[in-house]
């Protein structure tokens, strides 16, 4: 007791990623935000925090120097590995006893195995749907392209073990949750805490653009799904419509792909922009339906944001920001790899303007459930039971 109150019980996070920047920072700022108010938090990442106390994790020089080497940087699967050891090793030196220790996946295997020593409950933070189904994806579209992946053999060696030692696993989806029921895991050890959303911070879209706008936002790499909307996009035929990816390609054959199809259609356009810094207004509120084609994908947060912005959504059925739609009220699900559906809805929503904007409002009723109090909902109870 303190005051007379009592004291919270505390909590050690770690995620090899800034606050607030980036998907992975985006996801640490809320875990930060939502924890904060139930536990005393301890913070390993790589930026400043002044909602919990830090500690700042030194960047890795060795993945930065592979980085910046021409003929090297391709091995990415190398420089996350190398990264992502780095920090973990950091942590477990540093590391001090706590109620309950909650790792990113990938990144704490070593930093687990110390929490528990040290008698700690352990959480883990997976981001992604089971690595088993993400690496089968991103392996199959990589060798279309002739891609190294981006998850090195050893770095899904790592993340399995991390899943077998941890007492709890948080998902950010119901789709990312039946890819580990499916392989044995119980449902009381995997739980769904589905992101957070203010609306408040995206303009509304108004559909008054002079072209019908097809907008991708992400990284343009092969297991993202791209280029089915591409080929779909060819396809369509539509006078006066755009499509526009809203980022940078990973790769060089991604590159090439790119340069050969704005070539070919200059109705597609590469923006290779941090939509942040741009303004969501420019992106979202500019564009028409939101396509996320991803073929593994643990949730999505551009799907979130479009829809937050009043925009229809079309993803596939393993987004996990699938969990949010309702088949033809606020967006569409489709198959993976289905470029004939993808196809046939933008052009039904091409066609059809009113049926445009009453999906789009839906899709923002949608966002405004995504609350930090609904967060919490989905995450505090399992937390509770660790350290009951």
């Amino acid at each position: 007791m303190l005051g007379g109150r009592p004291l919270k019980p505390t909590l050690t996070l770690a995620a090899n990623a800034i606050p607030n920047k980036g998907g992975q920072g985006l996801n640490l700022q809320h875990m930060i935000e939502g924890l904060g108010t139930h536990f005393e938090l301890a913070l390993f990442c790589r930026g400043e925090s002044r909602q919990a106390h830090s500690h700042l994790v030194p960047p890795c020089g060795l993945s930065d120097l592979l980085g910046r080497i021409p003929m090297v940087r391709r091995l990415r699967d190398w420089q996350t590995l190398i990264a992502e050891r780095h920090f973990d090793r950091y942590v477990a030196a540093h590391l001090r006893p706590a109620r309950v220790f909650q790792g990113a996946t990938g990144q704490c295997a070593d930093s687990l195995a110390k929490a528990q020593e040290y008698g700690c409950r352990t959480a883990l933070d997976v981001v992604n749907t089971h690595i088993e189904d993400f690496t089968s994806h991103m392996e199959r579209e990589c060798a279309r392209f002739g891609v190294r992946p981006a998850i090195h053999p050893w770095q899904k060696a790592r993340i399995l073990r991390e899943y077998k030692r941890a007492d709890l696993i948080r998902v950010m989806s119901r789709v990312a949750q039946r890819t580990f029921l499916a392989r044995g895991f119980a449902p009381e050890r995997v739980i769904v805490a589905t992101p957070p959303m203010n609306c408040e911070d995206f303009p509304q879209a108004q559909f008054n653009e002079a072209k019908f706008r097809i907008s991708f936002v992400g990284l343009i790499e092969p297991w993202k799904g791209f280029h089915y909307l591409i080929e779909a996009f060819n396809d369509l035929r539509l006078p006066d419509a755009e499509l526009v990816l809203w980022g940078g390609p990973g790769s060089r054959p991604v590159s090439r792909y790119l340069a050969e199809h704005t070539k070919a259609n200059p109705a597609i356009h590469i923006r290779p922009v941090e939509v942040r810094a741009l303004g969501y207004g420019e992106v979202y509120a500019k564009s028409s339906v939101l396509v996320h084609p991803s073929l593994s994908d643990g949730f999505g947060y551009v799907v979130a944001e479009a829809m937050a912005s009043g925009i229809p959504v079309i993803v596939t059925e393993n987004t996990g920001a699938a969990d949010l739609v309702v088949d033809g009220e606020n967006g569409y699900v489709v198959a993976l790899r289905d470029v004939p559906a993808l196809r046939e809805r933008l052009l039904f929503l091409a066609n059809n303007p009113a049926r445009l904007r009453r999906m789009g409002a839906a899709a923002r009723e949608t966002a405004r459930r995504l609350t930090p109090a609904a967060f919490m909902r989905g995450y505090l109870p399992g937390l509770e039971r660790l350290i009951a």
